[in-house]
């Protein structure tokens, strides 16, 4: 046995987990910390605070999958925004088609009155909440 298969399973053992995934949580439980003082929990689709780490997901904003510049839309920081999972899942599959006017459909291009409006409110709540 290598000694690195020794220290994951002592890891392992310790943690009662694989040490990726006790990695992972912690890496989240951080992010959620850090958005929440920054006061960055806000949902990117419908504009709902993020209550806590379980339910929070990193979106991209502009899908990079399939686009000219994958590598690029990946890992730039102006193309993240936290999402509820149940808002960044059902946005991917195209199944939250929230009606006019919302800040859902605004984010997903929708330029009418109405979601310019929703927009903006929703931006303005937002420095209402940083003051």
């Amino acid at each position: 046995m290598s000694k690195f298969t020794k220290a994951t399973k002592v890891r392992k053992s310790q943690l009662g987990m694989n040490p990726s995934t006790a990695s992972n949580r912690l890496n989240k439980q951080l992010l959620y910390t850090f958005a929440k003082k920054l006061d960055m929990h806000w949902c990117y689709q419908c504009g709902a605070e993020i209550l806590g780490v379980e339910d929070m997901s990193i979106e991209h904003k502009i899908p990079w999958l399939h686009s000219e510049d994958p590598v690029s839309l990946y890992f730039d920081i102006e193309n993240i925004a936290f999402s509820h999972k149940s808002c960044n899942y059902s946005a991917a599959r195209k199944l939250n088609k929230q009606e006019c006017p919302s800040v859902g459909s605004y984010n997903r291009g929708c330029r009418c009155d109405g979601c310019k409006k929703a927009q903006s409110d929703y931006r303005k709540g937002l420095r209402a909440r940083k003051s």
